[in-house]
């Protein structure tokens, strides 16, 4: 177990997704996936320059669709998503990202940790950025109803069959009333 508080806290996390009851969460990724986190230096994990940057996601349904958007560099549909900036946990940068990227709100208190997941990135030297992997947290969230801001990327509202493959098992996730 890591002796920094903020990779323990990112550790409980993973561990707490070991008992949820879904087929897409193998132990050996979690495994792996807490290896790579307690190589990391804590501050590492935010730094743009390293190998192993932080994530968060937001999956989020309205009805039987979910949010996505058309990233501008990789040029492909994911879910709205960014980097964990310093003294940010990836919830709240999953509530952050969902907000800037759609224009919408999300319920922060209905978060829950869904999925964790390594990434590759590719060099983006635009941004200075070379190639690097993402951990990944991955968050579902209800909407907030409201009104709308103006978004940053194209939103799409996508459902299960359109969606893209690595996404499609989080529409097990949908209750009446998303």
């Amino acid at each position: 177990m890591p002796q920094d508080p903020y990779l323990s806290v990112l550790i409980k996390a993973i561990d707490q997704l070991a008992e949820l009851p879904v087929s897409w969460l193998p132990d050996k990724k979690l495994v792996q996936i807490k290896g790579i986190l307690t190589d990391q230096q804590p501050a590492e994990l935010r730094n743009r320059k390293s190998k192993v940057h932080l994530s968060a996601s937001a999956m989020v349904f309205s009805k039987n669709a979910g949010f996505f958007i058309r990233h501008p560099y990789l040029r492909t549909t994911l879910l709205p998503a960014g980097h964990v900036e310093p003294g940010e946990l990836p919830i709240n940068c999953a509530v952050r990202e969902f907000h800037e990227e759609t224009g919408y709100q999300v319920k922060p208190e209905s978060g829950q940790l869904i999925d964790v997941n390594l990434i590759a990135i590719p060099a983006n030297p635009v941004k200075g950025e070379s190639a690097h992997q993402h951990v990944d947290f991955r968050f579902h969230f209800l909407i907030e109803p409201g009104t709308r801001s103006n978004p940053e990327l194209p939103v799409s509202l996508l459902t299960q069959a359109q969606a893209p493959t690595e996404f499609a098992k989080y529409f097990a996730l949908i209750k009446s009333g998303d």
